[in-house]
């Protein structure tokens, strides 16, 4: 055997290993349960919102600089999707208010502001739910809640 194909052998050999040793990330989307896990993991108080078996819902109060910012986190009926929802109050007739809300989505895209069936206000963002780890989980919370906190001159009443 020559040395060029000692050589070759001996990185094909620790190619080989190195490729067995590395774990591809898991893409598989995360169970109800899991995604409480996950948020214990990162240190929130985690309410239940909704206990019933397939349409858990659960709460983390998140403090920004100038509000309490409670963001609800639930798994679509599909699996596809984690939804971080926030409930801004009830909404307003106000055409004013709500062309500037409409406007406001441009900005805090992919969150958007929507409006209930029951008439609330709310702030989402759709998470695909596939590899979600906690550091994923982590951005999207924080950045819901920097978008709700940066857009409250627009739907927060005033006193």
């Amino acid at each position: 055997m020559t040395t060029t194909h000692f050589t070759r052998f001996i990185m094909l050999a620790i190619f080989s290993v190195c490729t067995i040793m590395v774990k591809a990330q898991d893409c598989s989307p995360l169970t109800r349960t899991e995604l409480r896990e996950k948020l214990v993991q990162l240190g929130y108080t985690v309410n239940d919102l909704e206990k019933a078996e397939g349409k858990e819902k659960f709460e983390v109060v998140h403090k920004s600089a100038s509000l309490n910012v409670p963001v609800a986190y639930e798994i679509s009926p599909s699996t596809n999707f984690i939804w971080l929802t926030v409930f801004l109050g009830p909404a307003t007739n106000d055409t004013a208010v709500n062309n500037k809300l409409l406007r406001e989505n441009f900005n805090v895209q992919p969150c958007q502001f929507y409006i209930t069936g029951t008439g609330k206000l709310m702030m989402g963002i759709a998470v695909e739910n596939r590899g979600v780890t906690n550091a994923i989980l982590k951005r999207h919370t924080d950045f819901i809640v920097d978008k709700v906190e940066n857009s409250a001159y627009i739907w927060q009443k005033k006193n």
